[in-house]
């Protein structure tokens, strides 16, 4: 009798399929990636994903940081704390968790992208929902409800590059940082990883953007653009939340 409850034992800890799989499948994602259980639910029930996740946060090998929201932790090597989660990969996950649309605020963007090294004590994030603000070390993340005719660009490939081009023009204007800005653009739409996507999109809503950010990024969209945009809607649709 215990042989066989010892061998029942070995069975309940030896790794199961599910557990193999997870553990491979974070292993190959980027350090700073930030999973939510719908990432698993191809390899198995609600149930069993979470609590294999549960388990790896008692183990030390992923962190809970909200609801459904599990990062790996790592130390900074500065100043040997733990390192704040990554916010835009956190914002991400709440859009996968949640299903929902959102939009980061133009400043947020502006430094996500490098045209700026102004950090933002505080992330606004537009969205069609209500959700509770996450505290990240300490920044804190904070979810606006927005109406979802301002919504147009949340969760696309371009959502970045229009909301900086905005916050952009609203803080410095057309003044001697436009060539700079121009600049960094072209670069962004260059990127032989995400340019193409992002140029794409640009072109597919894109007479929804103001004239003036239309007039900047024609250059750079000439192969994907039919014809010009042209119409009120060029005007008044498409912008900042």
């Amino acid at each position: 009798m215990s042989e066989v409850c010892m061998h029942i034992s070995d069975m309940t800890r030896a790794p199961t399929p599910l557990n193999s799989t997870i553990d491979t499948r974070i292993a190959a994602a980027p350090g700073h990636y930030v999973w939510t259980p719908s990432d698993f639910l191809d390899l198995g029930g609600r149930d069993a994903v979470d609590k294999a996740l549960q388990r790896r946060v008692g183990q030390g090998g992923l962190r809970r940081i909200d609801r459904g929201l599990y990062d790996r932790p790592s130390m900074n090597a500065l100043t040997r704390r733990p390192s704040a989660p990554d916010p835009k990969a956190v914002i991400d996950a709440v859009a996968r968790r949640d299903q929902l649309r959102l939009l980061v605020d133009g400043m947020t963007a502006a430094n996500d992208l490098g045209f700026t090294n102004a950090v933002p004590a505080k992330i606004v994030v537009h969205t069609d929902a209500r959700l509770r603000p996450i505290q990240l070390g300490q920044m804190t993340i904070a979810f606006k409800p927005t109406a979802a005719s301002k919504l147009t660009w949340a969760g696309r490939p371009a959502m970045r590059l229009v909301q900086a081009l905005h916050w952009l023009r609203d803080t410095h204007g057309q003044g001697d940082s436009y060539q700079d800005t121009a600049r960094r653009v072209a670069a962004i739409l260059a990127d032989p990883r995400h340019g193409s996507a992002i140029r794409a999109d640009l072109a597919k809503s894109f007479a929804a953007l103001p004239a003036w950010m239309q007039d900047l990024l024609r250059p750079h969209l000439n192969d994907h653009l039919l014809q010009p945009a042209t119409g009120p809607l060029a005007r008044d649709v498409g912008a900042p939340a």
